[in-house]
């Protein structure tokens, strides 16, 4: 069976938070997973740096002090002060590294609206917030936090239009960065990385197969890798690594206990041996020196 999701709000462990859960008044759904966080302080000693989990929610993290390097969806990003990461639902996210100073704002959400994923995307996007517009986001915030701790379920509405204001604002912003370095007229190139990184962390197990993921695009393998390259830097073949030894170290870490055969399997990298070679040879390590390792920790 596929590792259940895990909620990114319940990660990493925070010593210190201001902030409300909106009540659950009124038997509205998105006021059971809506949260608003004025103010995370990370415990640095309980973050599983060596572990990943997948986000359930839409996730804005806006930080105020310090750093934090992180990947989601195998994409990495260093976080400063002022940085902010708009990450969809269902990536992947694995920590790096956080600063002893590390201070940030956080919102999730569920998809309320028809349309948000669309406005959202399927990749994460980060942006170094100056001003006019860094005023314009700690006010999103604060407007947010305000309504949010007033815990009554008729500003449910209110905080949704708050969060597609701050969406829309985002984009634009964006968009105003890609005119600055000359990318804003790849709108093609721009949505078949995107919607092959989707495809690829939609599931637990990805597909190995480049031809399942360029006939979905409608596009040929050579086209689709030119174009990973040039925005990424890295293949088709290196991004679908990658992703497969991320699933690999999630299912020998995970609580079933699986075996090595049983995940080579999983992951469609044939026999035992095939995938203890493939993994070693991307790790370092052998499947069982990783997995006794990791029960140490």
């Amino acid at each position: 069976m596929d590792k259940p999701a895990i909620n990114l709000k319940e990660e990493p462990k925070l010593s210190k938070k201001t902030g409300s859960v909106l009540d659950r008044k009124g038997n509205n759904p998105f006021f059971e997973k809506v949260k608003v966080i004025s103010e995370c302080i990370p415990d640095v000693k309980k973050i599983a740096f060596d572990r990943t989990q997948r986000s359930i929610d839409h996730t804005i993290i806006f930080m105020t002090e310090g750093t934090m390097d992180m990947e989601v969806s195998l994409i990495r990003f260093h976080l400063v002060k002022h940085s902010l990461l708009l990450i969809p639902a269902n990536s992947v996210i694995a920590f790096n590294a956080v600063s002893p100073d590390c201070v940030y704002r956080l919102a999730s959400f569920p998809t309320f609206a028809s349309g948000q994923n669309d406005l959202i995307g399927y990749e994460p996007l980060m942006i170094d917030i100056e001003e006019p517009h860094l005023t314009t986001i700690e006010n999103y915030f604060y407007m947010m936090d305000m309504l949010t701790q007033n815990k009554h379920s008729e500003y449910a509405q209110s905080v949704q239009h708050i969060i597609i204001s701050m969406i829309y604002h985002l984009r634009k912003v964006n968009e105003i960065v890609l005119q600055t370095k000359g990318l804003i007229d790849l709108p093609n190139p721009q949505k078949i990385k995107s919607e092959f990184l989707y495809m690829l962390n939609q599931n637990s197990c990805p597909i190995r197969s480049v031809t399942y993921y360029t006939d979905r695009l409608n596009i040929t393998p050579t086209h689709l890798n030119n174009v990973m390259k040039k925005l990424t830097g890295m293949t088709t073949s290196e991004w679908i690594n990658r992703t497969t030894i991320r699933a690999a170290r999630e299912l020998l870490t995970d609580p079933k206990n699986y075996t090595v055969a049983v995940i080579a399997e999983k992951l469609h990298c044939g026999s035992e041996p095939n995938f203890s070679k493939f993994f070693k040879t991307h790790t370092g390590e052998s499947p069982s020196e990783f997995r006794r390792r990791m029960k140490l920790q």
